[in-house]
């Protein structure tokens, strides 16, 4: 009887233990992306030119995330990601422009550095469950970056460190017995002069808990403030890994 009582038990605790898997998911993902820059700023009268005055090309980044959703129905579930997205140059300009009251001369090296690195802390739904998932919530965008310039002992600069809200989408569409399928996922905000944009669609396949995506990214931020604007668009192309259990 008593060996009954502890088979018992140990099923119970394993449906348990099934039924909580479930409900209780988390994932995360890692990815590398090959970012391509292109845009201007300016502090003052005058825009820089990222491409042309800066000599801004490509360059490579990461990205992390982390999940996870509950099975309580009136508490948002929560997905924190992080973005690297930074580049720094040195080159010989070719026309004399000011940038936060410092003025640059034609001939002369300067070294620049624009950084967008951003926190994004998220709060969402799970409104479809099936071969169609889609979430919807608001994300909390931190930026913890700026623009420099520095020339034979001037330094302009103008700071990018405040937090937008964003509207944040994320769908993925899995197509039956293959192990493929495709995501779109989307922040978003507009409000008077100031946007920005930042879309990703990619395409994966997943064995087991393991995935792998490619993708594409496009990041657009159009922000203005007094004299000081920054108009700039990121994109390109991203491999990752996404675990999710």
């Amino acid at each position: 009887m008593q060996k009954r009582l502890i088979a018992l038990a140990i099923l119970a605790a394993s449906a348990s233990v099934a039924t909580q898997a479930d409900i209780v998911g988390a994932s995360a993902g890692a990815y590398m992306w090959k970012q391509s820059w292109d845009g201007d700023v300016k502090a003052g009268s005058q825009s820089v030119d990222m491409n042309k005055d800066l000599g801004y090309d490509d360059e490579t980044g990461k990205s992390f995330y982390v999940a996870l959703e509950h099975p309580v129905p009136v508490l948002p579930n929560i997905r924190l990601q992080r973005t690297d997205l930074d580049i720094s140059e040195t080159n010989q300009i070719s026309r004399d422009f000011s940038f936060d009251g410092k003025d640059y001369t034609a001939g002369e090296s300067v070294n620049s550095t624009t950084d967008l690195t951003h926190t994004d802390a998220t709060l969402y739904y799970e409104i479809l469950d099936n071969w169609v998932n889609l979430d919807v919530g608001l994300t909390v965008r931190m930026f913890d970056g700026e623009v420099r310039l520095a020339a034979a002992g001037r330094d302009g600069s103008i700071e990018l460190d405040a937090p937008v809200p964003m509207g944040y989408i994320n769908a993925r569409f899995d197509l039956p017995l293959t192990g493929l399928y495709a995501s779109a996922l989307a922040n978003v905000i507009s409000y008077g002069d100031n946007k920005i944009t930042d879309i990703s669609l990619g395409l994966g396949y997943e064995f087991g808990v393991v995935g792998l995506e490619l993708g594409y990214r496009n990041f657009d931020v159009d922000l203005e403030d007094d004299d000081e604007e920054a108009s700039v668009t990121v994109d390109g192309y991203f491999l990752g890994v996404v675990i999710d259990i």
